[in-house]
């Protein structure tokens, strides 16, 4: 499910992720290819790589540079944006004013609440299939 959720997140939207560790260059690069509609097959072609390669990246995060720049460049993504939010999440927003700042957060709390109640909705939707699967059992 969290890969549905992550897959309608754009990459700099999925940057909140980033900051809380929970994201390598894996999987980042498995967001930019669901975001640009590409299968892991689609992927691997348009890079000459197979698709097996492409999941081991996505999985482990493990890519050489070389690779990676064929993948970035097939997926419109920085090398150099990906690289920096590996290193140094935190890195991305210097540039911004303090201002973008306090409009980025907000939106970020948002889209917590946002996401709160699809948790929520679907937490919900488990326990009424398991009361259909209750009722069908007797």
């Amino acid at each position: 499910m969290l890969l549905v959720l992550l897959t309608k997140l754009s990459l700099r939207q999925s940057i909140y992720v980033q900051l809380a560790g929970l994201m390598h260059i894996g999987l980042k690069i498995k967001i930019a290819r669901i975001t640009k509609g590409l299968t892991q097959e689609e992927l691997a072609e348009k890079v000459n790589k197979t698709r097996p390669l492409i999941s081991h990246i996505e999985q482990t995060g493990k890519v050489n540079g070389y690779t990676l720049k064929k993948i970035c460049s097939v997926l419109d993504v920085s090398v150099q944006e990906l690289e920096n939010e590996v290193k140094d999440g935190q890195e991305f927003y210097k540039s911004n004013s303090s201002q973008s700042h306090k409009e980025e957060i907000k939106r970020l709390q948002e889209e917590i609440l946002t996401l709160k109640e699809l948790a929520a909705m679907q937490k919900e939707v488990i326990h009424e299939l398991r009361e259909k699967m209750a009722r069908k059992k007797k």
